[in-house]
């Protein structure tokens, strides 16, 4: 039997892997100290070789360290998941228990390969629980690295870890620049000290062009110290950026812009740190009683807010002024042919809203400027100008999110076309209800082209386009009735009754050279005044309209006929279906109540739950009086 096939590595994998992490020294050693600050380390020690000096490297935090298992995992996971194995926050240790928990640079547990580009093999110490162990981690022949017990011993009470590399590589960078490194990245929490050969990062490593410092005067408080970080290029990360603030050289919160109006993600935001001293908000109780932020509710912390927010602003715009100058450029080129099309003042008022758009809002980026822009332009352009703005402005936050959620499955002119035939049908209903409920309605026979449209009410079976009045029936309909009267000119396919009307609506059957045959389907609908009862009379009216037809050779025995009969009320002797002709003719009574709410069925519905839309109020209708059943009547058989 052959063994089993292992799982090999290319040399080339690590350096694919973890990219930038070990092959730029800056951004190595931001990655491990970042690592550190993970850690809940307080203090960072690193030693770093001089040019002209060996070699050597050195890495010492006092974070809580870790054990021989918690370090196996961590270290022998290629793609280490940190936040779903140690959770979105790091918990301080025991001794700094009082203290708020940290948000993690790290993500996927690539940052601890830095090491890589200091040393090959690297050592890493690391004790914690009163337990060290030792282990030498180099890049493995057919597995992207290896690691190597070397030693594991007790000791004394403490918790840390130093990374070293005795016999390191060459990296081109002094120990000055990275100070300055450090410096634009981590001086937001005073109580996180970085040292470089013994000497401490300080607002004295970051060069004059990339810190600036500010006096905010805070009225009857005092004085903010504003200082200006500039990294210069904009960082992945965006957790030590943004604002910090400082009282009595303690960080409250964590930095970020959280309260500020700009977008994290923008490429400003990744840029600068913003650290706000202002030591009276302490004598002023503004900070919670865990330093976790600041009591929005008290006064002296919202004027000092607002003034330094006001300078950050400031700032932001110059710095952000030629973006923006752009940024209007761009969008302006992009809908120059719909901008063309404006008459002089919709122009001046579109660049106007541009500019506004962009000055007000640094964090929007041009896609969405123009997309706004763009929506303005076509308004400018369409007939009912800015009544979709007055309509939106109007909507709760909810009804914007169903209208987007709409408008993602859905292109306007489709959404229309089915609230359209949604809209035709409440409406012919509302309307054939109120007609059909009013007994002072002489002309009966106007229900009959409303009842043409309303075929679909009687089943899915009448949807059919084909099915309309067959006009070549109007000879022997009106020698039936013995009258040339019609109903309408428009439609004289349906005849006048003493007590109400009745239509004939067909659909033609074909032979098989796809002529004419005859009639393959035929509905008759017979309406009677509000306030008939339908008795058997009533009913056997519709069979002798069917045996005149045929007897005139428009019915053949392949012919399907039904008949409704419409009426106020039922003669309960009377209120079950008929069959004529081995069943050929189906003669059905049915109440104006039973129709309308068979219509409601057929719509979903949506009578009910749409009572309210402005198409139906416009008819001036009652909406819940014709959706509620008539007194007296507490159910009715839909299902006719």
């Amino acid at each position: 039997m052959a063994d089993a096939q292992g799982i090999f590595f290319d040399e080339r994998f690590l350096d694919r892997h973890a990219g930038a992490i070990i092959s730029d020294a800056e951004v190595a050693i931001v990655e491990l100290v970042a690592n550190a600050w993970d850690a809940w380390a307080t203090r960072v020690d690193i030693v770093w070789a001089e040019r002209g000096q060996d070699r050597v490297f050195a890495i010492t935090d006092n974070g809580k360290g870790l054990t021989e298992t918690q370090f196996l995992r961590r270290w022998g996971t290629i793609d280490y998941n940190k936040l779903s194995e140690e959770g979105p926050v790091s918990e301080p240790p025991e001794e700094l228990s009082n203290q708020a928990p940290r948000k993690p640079y790290g993500r996927n547990g690539r940052g601890r390969h830095a090491a890589f580009r200091f040393g090959d093999p690297y050592r890493i110490r690391t004790w914690r629980d009163g337990r060290e162990i030792v282990y030498s981690v180099q890049r493995g022949k057919t597995a992207p690295f290896d690691l190597a017990l070397i030693s594991a011993s007790d000791v004394a009470a403490g918790h840390g870890t130093e990374i070293s590399a005795p016999d390191g590589v060459g990296v081109g960078m002094t120990a000055d620049a990275v100070r300055e490194a450090l410096g634009t990245r981590f001086l937001s929490d005073p109580q996180f000290i970085v040292t470089v050969n013994g000497e401490t990062v300080t607002f004295g490593d970051v060069p004059a062009g990339k810190l600036q410092r500010f006096d905010v005067e805070v009225p009857d408080l005092g004085i903010a110290e504003l200082t200006v970080i500039d990294t210069q290029k904009a960082d992945k990360t965006t957790r030590q950026h943004g604002v910090a603030w400082w009282v009595n050289a303690r960080l409250v919160g964590a930095p970020g812009w959280s309260d500020y109006e700009l977008d994290g993600r923008t490429t400003e935001a990744k840029r600068f740190i913003f650290i706000v001293k202002a030591n009276f908000l302490a004598d002023e109780n503004a900070p919670l009683p865990d330093w976790t932020g600041f009591d929005s509710r008290n006064g002296a912390w919202q004027k000092t807010r607002a003034a330094v927010y006001e300078r950050i602003r400031k700032f932001m715009a110059g710095v952000t002024a030629q973006r923006r100058a752009e940024a209007k450029t761009e969008v302006r080129d992009r809908l120059s042919g719909e901008v063309a099309r404006m008459p002089p003042v919709s122009r001046d008022r579109w660049n106007s809203f541009v500019d506004t758009v962009i000055d007000t809002c640094p964090s929007i980026n041009t896609d969405e400027v123009e997309q706004v822009a763009k929506v303005l332009a076509q308004l400018e352009l369409a007939n009912s100008k800015y009544g979709l703005i007055g309509q939106l402005h109007d909507m709760k936050p909810n009804d914007l999110d169903e209208l987007h959620a709409i408008l993602k499955d859905w292109s306007v002119r489709t959404a229309k076309m089915a609230l359209d035939e949604v809209q035709t049908r409440l409406r012919l209903v509302e309307e054939l209800d109120l007609k059909l409920r009013d007994q002072s309605l002489s002309e009966v026979g106007d229900l009959q082209p409303l009842l043409e449209r309303s075929l679909w009410v009687f089943g899915p079976e009448f949807e059919s386009l084909e099915f309309t009045s067959n006009r070549g029936m109007t000879t022997v309909i009106q020698k039936i009735f013995g009258s040339t009267e019609t109903g309408s000119l428009l439609r004289p396919d349906f005849v006048m009754l003493p007590d109400g009307s009745a239509g004939f609506y067909s659909r033609d059957a074909h032979d098989e050279g796809h002529e004419v045959n005859g009639v393959a389907r035929l509905v008759i609908a017979e309406i009677k005044k509000a306030g008939v009862t339908i008795s058997s009379g009533e009913k056997n009216q519709p069979w002798r309209y069917v045996s005149e037809l045929r007897e005139k050779g428009h019915l053949t025995e392949s012919a399907r006929i039904t008949c409704y009969v419409l009426g106020s009320h039922l003669d309960p002797n009377e209120a079950s279906e008929d069959t004529k002709w081995d069943g050929r003719v189906r003669i059905i009574p049915m109440t104006y109540d039973t129709f309308t709410r068979r219509a409601e069925k057929r719509l979903l519905g949506l009578r009910q739950k749409l009572k309210d839309a402005p198409f139906l109020k416009d008819l001036g209708l009652d909406a819940d009086a014709f959706i509620a059943p008539p007194p007296g009547q507490a159910t009715l058989d839909l299902g006719q």
